[in-house]
């Protein structure tokens, strides 16, 4: 049965499963603790331009620091997020058991002293968030779920003195408040909580994507899993005093009258949303956690929870959702409301929007237009309603609205409903529907509705706030594509509209976006040289992805230079950083990187230490595995051929352990493991660029099975393209999606055309064809399906690669040097090759040179088309290189 998240819920929670937490400092792993995209909102708040560390957010000097006194002698270490506090000689173990204590923001300081206090008497190590604003941003609503309201953690060093401390702490603290930690164990008494985890930062990459650690008896690496729920690893003995606590929850039920749990159709911080049975009715029963999920005025989950019942008693369900009932139970709050028709605005969109299929004909474009016109209606007339019951909603954005089969709308989640009167700002909103101005009352609610309005034809909201101005221009494209006259514009509130922005020479282009990206350049700053994606703070200064390289190589690309004292800069953080295997964020794509920039010999010092470095097998692809680490050697084989004996050999490994792939050869791959840079598509180009040095036809059968292993994870879409499935989504994009799978399948048509493979191509092709892309970059965005469009040569993918290239206008934000273009999720811009204006740069280059038409480092040669396969006469060695193992061959 499912169930809500209460206190002490182990005995009946929600057993769906969230993604593992990816740390790279205390905020990105509570952010990624919330999902993949948690992680932006969190980097967005340190600077309004760029994605940037939390730990550089400008602190308020109404901002109050919470300090530990007493501790002289002590090593205290400040981040920004968290304040380290250790003994002199403190040794801690890799793993163990250890407390977090919770609060809220009245009992914040109390609660502090009270817990340094004996952990300083007994040299007990502790840390705890830095400042009121860090406190209040872990707690708030949009906070990851698994380690909200952590205030203080504490690491005993023997389960001896984890007794001592969490019997001495829950009797100190058990008259103080604070929400409950959902990843642990409560104690008894306080705010206590209590896991196994690690204490020293570990990682272990699981489907390319790097995770917290904790050590196995055996030896190696595994997950340290943070998810609701007390779920120690198996292999650990539970001690006597958490076992008896661990044993009342599996007796815990749901009280008398809970409604029948069907379902989870939301999780956030402050609770969840659920379908249930309640009366022999079908419903929606709404969650509150007590102290938790806090916004920016003050109120908690649970008293916003009072605040929608008594909004929704007054509104009586005309064109909202409606009340049947309140309670509360374990001092959760509970609302169970009458179960509207329809999903999500932002579902309705994506299901119907014909700009996102790969055919559109004028009818289907005003076939939607129809659509739209009347949903925005009726979300209209819903929101006046509204204020005609003199109250304003308070948080207008695409989740609030559902809409049904027929276009029918009902508007939900009023927690930050009040007065029409009130004219204060919006505490809370969905980025791109907060006015930036402030306005408050109805006069947000009317500006949220207006991006509502335009969010149904370019749903891409959030660019807006970059640049104001964006706005009328995206305005002026929708008017033009979906043909609205004077009367629907002036429905829709689209006053002022302005024509697109005229499409810029591709030779102007390329120069401004170069001029923006010199600079952004942040060469005095020693953790980054450009601002990028917030997966940069994870990886060397230098990588190529997410790092000082990409940026480089784009320049150089766009123009044969670079700024000197950058590439000094960049040369300089290889040299520094610790050895490294692997191509976009690691030490072959800086040697394969530095080569291509002419610096040989920094190049061939980086290839001695990657040669030196483990290669990573726990996530084999391009982007940091085995895979990755061959390619970039072999860019170097001209000047060192022995390299290519070398990359051989990794790639006969790889083979050799390639059964995992062939265990389920259909079915969805886990998100971002599928494609060209975590997937088996990367094999098969390492197999295809030692084909090329080599002749080895062996290889082409290598690369074949490759590819097909990845063709095995897609899915038909609606329009006929086949694209990558990852379960809840199906992805076309050149990273992870299936246009990496259709770059590796064309390069190898083109070595081996008559491959039964060949006839994947068409469908592949489709998934790049669509008309609307939310984002520009080059992984995950319209750059790179215009550089495997620019290599295809069909008619198709002429007129889209032509169509890419003027919608890539929409994505422009225009800058004091030139364009600079948003990276993922919108909220920010991005300079890095794999998200923002570096990649946009390297595309647009290529496809003017039509010389690079793939991601850096990863282009094959042109091939003879009169060549053909090499035989491997007898098994033995062609060209001094072993062929192919038979169980090679096999996979």
């Amino acid at each position: 049965m499912l169930a809500p998240d209460v206190p002490g819920d182990d005995g009946w929670r929600d057993p769906a499963r969230t993604m593992a937490s990816r740390r790279v400092c205390p905020a990105y792993e509570a952010a990624r603790a919330g999902g993949m995209d948690a992680i932006y909102p969190v980097f967005a708040r340190a600077d309004p331009t760029f994605y940037d560390h939390p730990g550089r957010r400008r602190t308020l000097r109404s901002d109050r620091p919470f300090v530990v006194t007493g501790v002289e002698g002590w090593r205290r270490v400040d981040d920004g997020i968290w304040t380290y506090l250790e003994p002199p000689g403190a040794v801690l173990p890799e793993q163990g058991w250890k407390i977090h204590l919770s609060s809220t923001a009245t009992d914040a300081e109390a609660l502090l002293r009270t817990v340094a206090a004996p952990c300083v008497r007994d040299h007990v190590p502790f840390k705890h968030l830095s400042t009121e604003s860090v406190r209040a941003s872990s707690n708030g609503k949009d906070a990851g779920r698994e380690g909200s309201g952590k205030f203080i953690t504490v690491y005993p060093s023997t389960v001896d003195q984890l007794h001592r401390m969490l019997a001495e702490l829950g009797r100190r603290t058990a008259h103080l408040r604070g929400p409950h930690v959902l990843s642990d164990l409560r104690w008894s008494e306080g705010p206590v909580f209590v896991r196994y985890g690690g204490f020293h930062r570990m990682f272990v990459d699981i489907d390319g994507v790097r995770v917290p650690a904790i050590r196995h008896p055996a030896g190696h690496l595994v997950p340290d899993v943070r998810r609701p729920g007390f779920e120690p690893p198996s292999w650990v003995r539970i001690p006597p005093f958490l076992q008896s606590l661990v044993d009342d929850l599996r007796e815990l039920t749901p009280p008398a009258g809970f409604p029948e749990i069907t379902g989870v159709l939301h999780h956030s911080n402050a609770g969840g949303v659920y379908t249930a049975r309640d009366a022999g009715r079908d419903v929606v029963v709404k969650e509150a956690r007590p102290y938790a999920g806090v916004t920016a005025d003050g109120l908690s989950a649970v008293e916003r929870a009072d605040r929608e019942a008594q909004t929704l008693r007054l509104l009586r369900g005309v064109g909202t959702s409606r009340l049947i009932r309140a309670f509360e139970a374990l001092d959760h709050r509970y609302l169970v409301l009458e179960r509207a028709r329809g999903v999500p605005l932002h579902q309705a969109v994506v299901a119907r929007h014909p700009l996102v299929s790969a055919d559109v004909d004028e009818r289907s474009v005003a076939d939607y237009k129809d659509w739209a016109l009347g949903v925005a209606s009726r979300m209209r007339a819903a929101l006046a309603g509204v204020h005609e019951a003199g109250l304003v909603h308070g948080d207008v954005h695409p989740g609030n609205f559902l809409i049904d089969d027929e276009g029918g709308v009902t508007l939900i989640d009023f927690e930050m409903a009040r007065p029409a009167a009130d004219e204060a700002p919006a505490v809370i909103g969905a980025p791109g529907f907060v006015a930036p101005d402030g306005r408050g009352g109805v006069a947000a609610d009317a500006f949220a509705m207006r991006r509502l309005n335009l969010f149904l034809f370019a749903p891409m909201t959030p660019l807006l706030d970059l640049h104001p101005p964006k706005e009328a221009e995206v305005r002026g494209w929708v008017t033009e594509r979906f043909r609205l006259d004077a009367a629907e514009e002036q429905a829709l509130g689209f006053a002022e509209v302005s024509h697109p922005a005229a499409e810029a020479d591709l030779d102007a282009l390329i120069d401004a976006v170069g001029r923006q990206l010199v600079a952004d350049a942040t060469p005095d700053r020693g953790d980054r040289l450009w601002p990028g994606d917030p997966v940069q703070f994870d990886e060397p200064v230098y990588a190529l992805a997410h790092g000082g390289l990409g940026p480089l190589l784009a320049l150089h690309a766009a123009s044969g230079r670079v700024p000197p004292e950058l590439l000094e800069r960049v040369e300089g953080t290889v040299r520094d950083a610790p050895a490294r295997s692997g191509l976009m964020d690691g030490l072959a794509g800086a040697a394969a990187s530095l080569d291509a920039l002419g610096r040989p010999d920094a190049a061939d010092a980086a290839v001695e230490r990657c040669l030196d470095a483990p290669l990573r097998w726990d996530a084999p692809g391009l982007y940091g595995g085995p895979a990755g680490t061959a390619l970039g050697l072999l860019r170097l084989s001209a000047r060192h051929p022995e390299l290519v004996g070398r990359a051989r050999g990794i790639l006969d490994d790889l083979a050799d352990r390639a059964n995992g792939w062939s265990d389920s050869p259909t079915g969805p791959v886990a998100t971002g493991a599928g494609g060209l840079l975590r997937g088996p598509s990367g094999v098969a180009l390492l197999s295809l660029a030692l084909f090329d040095r080599t002749g080895d036809g062996a290889l082409l059968d290598l690369a074949a099975a490759a590819i097909r292993a990845d063709l095995a994870r897609c899915a038909p879409a609606a329009d006929g393209s086949q694209q990558m499935n990852e379960g809840w989504r199906l992805l076309p994009y050149l990273g992870s999606g299936s246009t990496g799978v259709a770059f590796a399948l064309a390069a190898l048509v083109e070595r081996d055309a008559g491959t039964p493979l060949a006839a994947e191509l068409p469908a592949l092709e489709r998934a790049a064809l669509p008309e609307f892309v939310l984002e520009s970059g080059l992984f995950q965005g319209r750059c790179g399906l215009m550089l495997f469009l620019a290599g295809r040569g069909t008619p198709s993918a002429a007129r889209a690669l032509q169509r890419h290239q003027r919608h890539l206008r929409l994505h422009e934000i225009p800058r004091r040097e030139g364009v600079g273009y948003p990276g993922r999720a919108l909220l920010r811009l991005s300079c890095d090759l794999a998200t923002g204006s570096a990649g946009v740069l390297w595309s647009l280059a290529s496809i003017r040179d039509g010389q690079r038409l793939t991601l850096p480092l990863l282009d094959l040669p042109p091939v003879d088309v009169a060549r053909h396969r090499v035989p491997s006469p007898g098994g033995g060695d062609i060209n001094g290189i072993p062929a192919l193992s038979a169980d090679a061959r096999a996979w």
